[in-house]
C-alpha cells in the first residue's frame, strides 16, 4: 500500500517540477488507502518558505474532512520531513509517517534539513509517531538529485 501511495505522491511531485516548483510531495491517506489530499511543493510560486508540502497536504486534508486532528491518517512524503513539517504533522495528530528520500540525500542535493534526522527530531519532541524511511526511495532521490537546488532561494 506504501508504495502505491508514494507512485500517487510522485507523479503530483513531478507535476510541480515541470512548473518550477522544488521536488517534494506529500499526500494524506487513509489506512484503507483512501487518498484524502496530495501535493507539491509551492515554496517557489507563492514566494513562501513555509509552503512545503507536508504543510500544504495537511491543510488541504483538513479543509477537506472538517478536522484539525487527523489523527488515524497516513502521511506520505517524498522526503524525509524537516523539522517544520515534523512539528505540523505531530500538531495534526498524525504518528504514521512514511517517506522515500533520506536527510542526507535531501543536502546532497542542497537543500536543507536543518541538519536533523526526523527520527531523531520526533524522540527528542516526544511525538507518538512511526516513521517509515526508504518507501521508493530510489525515484525519491532521483527527483531530488535530478532537480538540485542551484540559488539561494529557501525551502
Amino acid at each position: 500500500m506504501l508504495c502505491l501511495w508514494m507512485k500517487a505522491v510522485v507523479t503530483v511531485t513531478i507535476e510541480g517540477v515541470t512548473q518550477g516548483e522544488h521536488p517534494f510531495g506529500a499526500g494524506v491517506f487513509t489506512e484503507s488507502g483512501k487518498q484524502i489530499a496530495v501535493t507539491y511543493n509551492q515554496v517557489v510560486s507563492r514566494c513562501d518558505p513555509t509552503a512545503h508540502a507536508e504543510v500544504l497536504a495537511i491543510g488541504k486534508a483538513s479543509k477537506k474532512l472538517g478536522e484539525v486532528d487527523l489523527s488515524g491518517l497516513w502521511l506520505v512524503s517524498t522526503g524525509e520531513p524537516c523539522p517544520m513539517c515534523l512539528s505540523a504533522i505531530g500538531l495534526a495528530g498524525i504518528e504514521r509517517v512514511a517517506f522515500g528520500a533520506t536527510a542526507a540525500t535531501i543536502e546532497t542535493a542542497n537543500f536543507s534539513s536543518m541538519g536533523l534526522k526526523a527520527s531523531e527530531l520526533a524522540k527528542e519532541l516526544s511525538l507518538p509517531m512511526e516513521l517509515i524511511g526508504g518507501v521508493l526511495e530510489y525515484d525519491c532521490s532521483a527527483l531530488l538529485l535530478n532537480h538540485q537546488k542551484k540559488d539561494r532561494d529557501d525551502g
